[in-house]
């Protein structure tokens, strides 16, 4: 595959610190702190080539994963975006001119651990740094601005070096990264019930209560556009739904009921996610060959619960914990190549904030909380009228016929995480017993 250019940024945008932060570092930071943003400059978009998705219309771009994870790796949107910027030979010179001289400084010190200890840390960017070396210099960029904006203070200075060195190296791996085109993007399906033109490679999920303005690139709630104009979080219940009126409907209008909570699922992300996953555990039941089960941990509250534990069973029903539902939908993200934005949400966050999520589904009908019998913890459900609208046509076309992948994406990760969990359980049993017998022999001798 052929690499793209290393040379991006023109002679005109290096020598205005300027024009290179309103034209290239302004866009960066756009797109990492919303997800998708349009990307004007012709550079930028270069740049970009390989760390994010191309979208249809030609003028959008959607963060990728190999960026988020950049984000998390180097704790900071800022430093990723001079990672970028570094992905351009010439912008990164003066950086690996300061590194190559630190790193001769480092060569006279009477510890010639410290130089090994720098060359390791640069890791594969030591070569950039390697052939730097004739023109190693502690002076000053002509960047200082943009140094103090993205890195918190001047590249020359001595306590940017552990900065500058994780930069560097995140740079090296972009780089590589960026002979990778990643594959273009089309938009979402108008009121969510395509979930095979949804739920695709490079699409991006925002956390439930992510604030981010609606984009028709991103997977958010179409109702929410008038978000964008008050700057407003949308959120997994922005889409328009009248509890009351739902409230208030007759006992015995159980289909307008679960009609009307359906609609609301099928045009809510995080709701039509978690409804799959129930969904596809009632269908793993009924086959009689495993199955999934959703667990309250004792202590939580059963309608809005900051905590839900994920078990995987086998045909014979033997019962595997395997981690919580926050971890459980990271790896159904993974599996469909998709991303959680942003970056810095934790396991611990999600779980907290797919309560709220929860807290809806049991309102609107779409969970059912159950009490554990003799002894046993509380679990979830799908609601038994609401799957019977999963049966009719409408609900048919969204979860089994459109909604395919997204369900073998469950299955197959709920699989692959009992495999796991059972050959760390057999590991740390082996190593168990290894100890155990190697007690008892120095006991006898």
């Amino acid at each position: 595959m052929e690499q793209p250019s290393s040379h991006v940024l023109s002679d005109e945008l290096l020598q205005s610190e300027n024009f290179l932060l309103a034209s290239v570092v302004r866009p960066l930071e756009r797109l990492l702190e919303s997800g998708c943003a349009i990307i004007q400059d012709k550079a930028v978009r270069e740049l970009l080539t390989g760390l994010a998705y191309p979208c249809d219309d030609g003028k959008h771009w959607v963060v990728s994963q190999r960026l988020l994870d950049g984000v998390t790796e180097l704790g900071s949107s800022s430093q990723l975006v001079a990672a970028v910027l570094a992905c351009d030979s010439r912008f990164r010179q003066p950086w690996l001119s300061l590194m190559a001289a630190r790193c001769q400084e480092a060569s006279e010190l009477s510890d010639p651990l410290q130089l090994v200890e720098r060359i390791h840390q640069l890791g594969a960017a030591s070569e950039w740094v390697e052939a730097s070396l004739a023109k190693a210099s502690l002076s000053a960029t002509p960047y200082s601005t943009i140094e103090r904006e993205l890195l918190g203070t001047q590249a020359d200075s001595i306590s940017a070096l552990p900065i500058l060195t994780r930069v560097l190296t995140t740079a090296y791996q972009l780089c590589l990264w960026r002979g990778q085109a990643l594959p273009e993007i089309a938009p979402t399906a108008l009121q969510g019930q395509r979930p095979d033109i949804d739920w695709v490679k490079g699409r991006l999920l925002p956390a439930p209560k992510a604030s981010v303005k609606y984009n028709r690139y991103l997977l958010v709630s179409p109702s929410s556009s008038n978000a964008s104009e008050s700057h407003q979080s949308v959120s997994y219940d922005q889409q328009s739904f009248d509890q009351q009126g739902f409230d208030s409907l007759p006992l015995d209008a159980v289909k307008k009921r679960s009609d009307l909570a359906l609609d609301w699922v099928l045009g809510s992300p995080w709701a039509l996610l978690l409804a799959a996953v129930t969904y596809e555990q009632d269908i793993w039941s009924s086959e009689g060959l495993g199955g999934l089960l959703l667990e309250l941990p004792a202590g939580q509250s059963g309608y809005k619960p900051s905590l839900v534990q994920v078990l995987v069973l086998n045909k014979e029903g033997d019962e595997v914990l395997c981690g919580s539902l926050a971890q459980f939908v990271t790896r159904i993200l993974a599996e469909l190549s998709m991303a959680l934005f942003p970056a810095a949400v934790s396991t611990q966050e999600l779980d907290q904030q797919l309560g709220d999520v929860i807290e809806l589904l049991i309102k609107r009908q779409v969970w059912q909380h159950r009490d554990g019998i003799s002894g046993e913890l509380d679990y979830y459900q799908i609601n038994p009228q609401f799957a019977d609208a999963c049966y009719r046509m409408k609900g048919q076309r969204a979860f089994a016929l459109y909604g395919k992948r997204l369900r073998e994406a469950i299955r197959t990760q709920a699989l692959r995480w009992r495999q796991e969990q059972e050959s760390l359980l057999s590991q740390t049993h082996l190593i168990s017993t290894n100890v155990t017998s190697a007690q008892f022999l120095k006991d006898v001798f």
